[in-house]
């Protein structure tokens, strides 16, 4: 009985024992409990703040499941509990149209990975911290054109081929000539780690018209946006077309063709005074011909850049027949001249004529042609020289016999 009484008192003290320590332990465990909940429950929430440039407002997008919409200054912010999970964001509306502008998606910024960059939707996004995702767009703005001389006269519009504008982004556009062209007027640029709206500037590049190119290119410029209506100004001028001829200038032709730029041919028929005027013609290079009776001409090309007066030089017939007279003459006289020098020359190489000695002759020839006078005792012979012509034969024969001097009183041999 000792023994058993001993134990239940044992076994009493024991259970006090473990009362008294968990009275002492448990307001110390609740305590550690409350105040982790507490630090958890204190941790703040992570917001994460998504913006439109430029600001775009009604844009719809889905980040972490929860749908947000961009407000007035084109931002919008989810706020949320700080996880490891990555999250996923959605951009609902990648085109916005209104009447004044048309907003296109183009690219993100703060997105983390550079492969989603133009990706309407971002994967593995934190939710860790705070920080910023940014969606750039591209705006259009509606222009429409008209077209006018340089004193404001409309232009014919069906006379309008082409017109094209160059933007300071390089790109090259095709206008409409009778209706509405959206141009992009602002787009989103990355500089400095961020998205910056940026203007885009415009110059009018081509404009054909009637064939003729009007446009000085860069000269003409706008803003999509600040200039919704365009007037672009092209010049025209007026050419007088005469002709004259070539040698006595007086005022000849009966047409005039005109090949203006594009190779649009005009004809035109010279009034009585020779002469056409061509009015209102677009700028450019221009070839003019002028057609004459039994006349020729050569193309003339001008530059019309103002008012011109092309005279074209007609040569006609009668400048063919005088001009023919005076290279005949230049050319036949010399050589005339040079044919009757040579005849002459010939006639003097085949010596005098037979009647040459008698017009030559001295009063005292004939004495010496007849029978001599008395002769002293002792006096050489005289004998007169035949005045005749003589063959080329017998000059030869005369000059290879020799005469021999006469002796007194000797006989001849």
């Amino acid at each position: 009985m000792n023994h058993r009484a001993a134990r239940r008192h044992a076994v009493s003290l024991l259970t006090l024992l473990a009362a008294l320590l968990l009275a002492v332990a448990g307001p110390a465990v609740q305590g550690h409990t409350s105040a982790g909940s507490a630090r958890q429950a204190a941790a703040p929430p992570v917001t994460v703040t998504f913006r439109t440039v430029p600001a775009v407002p009604g844009v719809r997008l889905v980040f972490a499941g929860a749908a947000l919409v961009t407000g007035a200054d084109g931002t919008v912010s989810y706020t949320g509990a700080r996880t490891a999970a990555p999250q996923s964001l959605r951009l609902l509306d990648t085109s916005i149209d209104t009447p004044d502008a048309r907003y296109r998606f183009t690219r993100w910024a703060g997105q983390r990975d550079p492969d989603q960059t133009f990706r309407p939707r971002v994967d593995g996004l934190p939710l860790r911290a705070d920080y910023t995702v940014t969606a750039g767009f591209t705006v259009q703005y509606p222009v429409t054109a008209s077209f006018t001389d340089q004193h404001g006269t409309p232009l014919d519009r069906s006379l309008i081929s082409a017109v094209e504008v160059r933007g300071s982004d390089a790109r090259v556009t095709d206008l409409s000539v009778t209706g509405t062209t959206w141009l992009d007027g602002v787009q989103p640029v990355f500089r400095d780690s961020r998205l910056t709206p940026v203007p885009v500037d415009y110059t009018l590049r081509s404009l054909v018209y009637d064939g003729a190119q009007l446009a000085d290119a860069g000269r003409q410029g706008f803003r999509p946006g600040t200039d919704r209506h365009l007037t672009f100004t092209g010049n025209f001028h007026d050419l007088t077309v005469t002709a004259h001829d070539a040698l006595f200038g007086s005022a000849t032709g009966d047409e005039a063709t005109v090949t203006g730029p594009g190779g649009k041919v005009r004809a035109v028929a010279l009034g009585p005074d020779h002469t056409a005027v061509l009015t209102h013609l677009p700028r450019g290079r221009y070839t003019v011909e002028v057609k004459a009776a039994g006349g020729s001409t050569s193309p003339r090309e001008i530059q019309l850049s103002q008012a011109v007066t092309a005279d074209v030089t007609v040569i006609s017939r009668a400048d063919v027949l005088l001009l023919g007279g005076v290279a005949l003459l230049l050319v036949g006289l010399p050589i005339a001249v040079r044919l009757g020098l040579r005849r002459r020359a010939r006639r003097t190489a085949a010596g005098p004529g037979p009647d040459t000695g008698a017009r030559h002759a001295t009063p005292d020839t004939g004495a010496r042609h007849g029978s001599a006078g008395p002769r002293g005792p002792g006096a050489p012979a005289e004998s007169a020289p035949t005045q005749r012509s003589e063959q080329p034969g017998e000059a030869r024969e005369a000059e290879e016999t020799p005469t021999k001097p006469s002796r007194p009183g000797a006989t001849a041999r």
